[in-house]
């Protein structure tokens, strides 16, 4: 059925991740595809907030951080029961939106699955990562809730 997945993951979201996780595990069975969990951190920019001159020199390497979320997600999905021969890690930096859609272009995914939390008033005004999914995605996006 589907020949590449991508998930993206929230490190930071342990419950909601877990929960979606757990619906992979049953997709993967089904035809064995590559199932691709993705992590995304926000660039320095993002991440600090302010004026990227006023970053201390230590934090605009952004390399430590990303083996630190690489290390986490891949501590989140140590217990799946996806064979391994299946799973794909990777960290993206930057925007969640643009490098979950850019990443899944590049590996060409059939299927987009991701968490999402129930909308609020907060996502319905501001918009919520999967929703911005759904809405510029051209492959199929499974939400899980």
């Amino acid at each position: 059925m589907y020949k590449k997945i991508l998930v993206p993951i929230d490190i930071l979201e342990d419950e909601l991740s877990q929960e979606l996780i757990t619906h992979i595990e049953q997709i993967a069975q089904v035809g064995k595809p590559e199932i691709h969990f993705l992590t995304v951190i926000p660039n320095a920019e993002l991440f600090f907030g302010i004026e990227f001159a006023a970053i201390p020199e230590k934090f605009k390497d952004s390399s430590e951080r990303t083996r630190l979320a690489f290390i986490a997600l891949q501590d989140m999905i140590k217990d799946t029961k996806i064979p391994d021969e299946q799973i794909v890690c990777n960290v993206g930096v930057g925007n969640a939106k643009d490098e979950i859609l850019e990443y899944a272009r590049q590996i060409d995914a059939d299927l987009i699955a991701i968490a999402s939390h129930r909308p609020n008033v907060s996502s319905y005004l501001l918009g919520s990562t999967a929703s911005s999914i759904v809405r510029h995605a051209k492959m199929s996006v499974l939400v899980i809730r």
